[in-house]
């Protein structure tokens, strides 16, 4: 928008509280969604199903989230890496577990005493 926070106010006062209620929303509803996803993968045992939806859901977010910001021109990499970051680790992941799935692992632990 090439606005700082002056600019928005004289568009209306109101503009710089609902930008951050936008992005404290948005960050907690992104936190719970992965807290919900790390509980189901730590404590669920891991199925085919499971893995699909888990690798489709974060294909998609992840896909949308970076590839918005090419589709509108917005490709400043400082205010990306988050994001590439993030889309990094969770293909990495995701490959993680496809090679674990493959092994025979079932994603929970039982100890044998």
């Amino acid at each position: 928008m090439m606005m700082d926070r002056d600019g928005l106010a004289m568009i209306s006062p109101r503009l710089i509280p609902l930008i951050a209620h936008d992005r404290a929303g948005f960050g907690g509803g992104l936190m719970s969604s992965g807290i919900l996803i790390a509980f189901c993968a730590w404590y669920a045992p891991t199925s085919r199903a499971f893995r699909q939806a888990i690798f489709i859901s974060g294909l998609a977010g992840f896909g949308c989230a970076i590839g918005v910001h090419y589709a509108e021109g917005y490709t400043d990499l400082f205010h990306l890496a988050p994001a590439i970051l993030g889309g990094a680790i969770f293909v990495f992941a995701a490959g993680l577990e496809a090679r674990g799935s493959r092994l025979g692992f079932s994603g929970i632990l039982i100890r044998k005493s």
